[in-house]
């Protein structure tokens, strides 16, 4: 796989897929909470905190899938073959019906890694 996850720091290899498991938690059950078809979650990449256009962004029915128990996240070749190699930021974001929000994932970093084998060079 060109993607690993650990502690939240997720690393890809540029222009590589991943399928990445989205696990909520309700903090006062401890029970899984998937969210409801009128709730939001927003996956969100950016180079700095502070910039305003983010670099990737993916929401429920548009690139996060609802599970029994969980959601998944999938990221495309095309989210990150224009990116150059670095250190970037993201956070998932959960905003419920009720307004109620939760970053259920606070900023942490999202590396892309280099590549030999890149599509078309050969």
């Amino acid at each position: 796989m060109g993607f690993s996850v650990v502690r939240n720091r997720i690393s890809i290899t540029r222009g590589d897929s991943a399928q990445i498991t989205l696990t909520i938690h309700d903090w006062v059950t401890g029970r899984a909470f998937v969210p409801g078809a009128d709730d939001r979650l927003t996956f969100t990449v950016k180079r700095e905190l502070s910039d305003e256009i983010p670099l990737v962004v993916k929401t429920l029915d548009n690139g996060i899938i609802r599970r029994a128990t969980d959601c998944l996240l999938l990221l495309l070749p095309e989210d990150t073959a224009l990116l150059p190699f670095g250190a970037y930021r993201y956070d998932v974001e959960l905003v419920l019906v009720s307004g109620y929000t939760d970053t259920v994932i606070p900023p942490s970093p999202f590396i892309v890694t280099g590549e030999v084998t890149a599509h078309g060079t050969i």
